[in-house]
């Protein structure tokens, strides 16, 4: 299992950047999916709403998009019991950022993003390993 945050999940989902990463690590995960606290969900339809507001995906794509996030083999970890981890690592991570790491480390698994600078804090602060995507 991996956990996968919200910037590979967006492009998963509208076929950009790193959208073929992903769908490597899903289809490597085959019959297991990859795991992600609950607020992914959130974080991916804030960040549909941006690129649709902004222009840089049409709505009518944004909203294939939210469809889509249903059926991605995701194994969605409820917030609540990862907020202490979450807020222990406040310093270094955003209060979003920090439930991803929790959940990484309570499940000792690796962390997939393309932000690099939160690959870079996990190494830096956390014993979590990452799969930096699009690298």
């Amino acid at each position: 299992m991996t956990v996968l945050d919200s910037s590979g999940a967006v492009d998963y989902l509208t076929g950009d950047g790193v959208a073929t990463e992903v769908a490597a690590l899903l289809e490597f995960e085959t019959g297991v999916a990859v795991a992600a606290p609950e607020i992914l969900v959130v974080e991916v339809l804030s960040a549909l709403r941006r690129m649709s507001r902004s222009g840089l995906t049409t709505p009518a794509r944004a909203a294939a998009a939210v469809d889509d996030l249903g059926s991605i083999r995701v194994d969605l970890f409820p917030a609540l019991p990862l907020r202490r981890r979450g807020w222990e690592l406040r310093e270094n991570f955003s209060a979003f950022d920090g439930l991803f790491i929790a959940l990484a480390e309570l499940l000792d698994e690796p962390l997939a993003t393309k932000d690099r600078s939160l690959a870079r804090a996990a190494a830096s602060h956390t014993k979590v390993k990452t799969i930096l995507l699009g690298a």
